[in-house]
């Protein structure tokens, strides 16, 4: 299916989730001047218009970054979460006064140097067109093409150094046992790689979310019981508290219209850097309750 559409929850508490573990990889992977390889496996439009429809019609950037950034800016927060939060911000800033929200693409650009690369796949045909169009650079390769497919195909890297996010919009129920392969693929031959998945909390997908991750870490570990494995949730709310709209959801004929809500999201790193651990968890417990005050 391609139904998914990330304007209608750009910057919402999954993206600053997503996008904090994102720029703490990047920046760990900037310090040491050797070349590495970068990959976003569902790399969508790149860039998104908070004022669009779309946007304003969930209300999920206000209800998320914008909110959460100015808290951040009233008190001060920028040091207590380290240098991670302080470069996220700081790109941030630069589109949320434009009224504009940077996909994964834009800020994997960021910090991508001369000698780095970075491949970005996206299979719908709208989302590929803006994507050409938001980003472009001599070492970054856009492709049309199946992003489980063309990571499995193209790892590991020449320069042997990098990592990738995967962050699927896990439409179907298969997505999940398709994660788990290819993750379980892709670390087998490149062992020394970053992955980084994005998976969502949702009360009526449990087991398929646990078996997907004890599959993967398990996995891991057989390759080497040693690998710095971090696993951090920000939630929103409590598992419970979209159990009866989910349960409606589910046995009615306009599940597609009402599609059940997250109560949370989830980030699983393989080779996760120094420090990643202390200070993400920091940072979602901070973030989890500030939110779930909020709700």
């Amino acid at each position: 299916m391609l139904s998914y559409q990330h304007a209608f929850h750009a910057g919402n508490h999954a993206d600053i989730l997503k996008h904090y573990v994102l720029t703490f990889v990047l920046q760990s992977l900037c310090k040491k001047e050797k070349a590495f390889t970068f990959f976003d496996t569902h790399s969508a439009s790149g860039l998104y218009d908070l004022l669009d429809n779309r946007s304003i019609k969930t209300g999920e950037a206000q209800k998320g970054v914008q909110t959460f950034i100015q808290h951040c800016k009233d008190n001060n927060l920028f040091q207590k979460f380290g240098a991670a939060f302080s470069a996220y911000y700081d790109l941030l800033s630069t589109y949320l006064e434009k009224n504009l929200y940077p996909g994964s693409p834009l800020i994997e650009k960021s910090f991508i140097r001369p000698q780095d690369k970075l491949i970005l796949s996206e299979l719908h045909p709208q989302e590929i067109e803006n994507l050409r169009k938001n980003v472009s650079g001599k070492n970054i390769q856009i492709l049309f093409r199946d992003g489980y497919e063309s990571l499995n195909a193209l790892t590991p890297p020449a320069s042997k150094r990098g990592g990738v996010l995967i962050d699927p919009s896990y439409e179907e129920v298969s997505d999940y046992e398709k994660v788990s392969k290819t993750i379980c693929q892709v670390h087998k031959k490149w062992s020394n790689g970053i992955i980084l998945l994005w998976y969502p909390l949702l009360s009526h997908r449990e087991y398929e979310i646990n078996t997907m991750l004890e599959t993967i870490i398990s996995q891991a570990k057989k390759i080497n019981e040693n690998t710095s494995i971090s696993n951090f949730t920000l939630c929103v709310n409590s598992k419970d508290s979209h159990k009866e709209e989910e349960l409606k959801v589910i046995l009615s004929d306009q599940d597609k219209k009402n599609p059940p809500r997250l109560y949370g999201s989830g980030m699983l790193v393989l080779n996760s850097p120094w420090h990643l651990e202390e200070e993400g968890k920091f940072f979602c417990d901070y973030a989890s309750t500030f939110f779930q005050k909020k709700n």
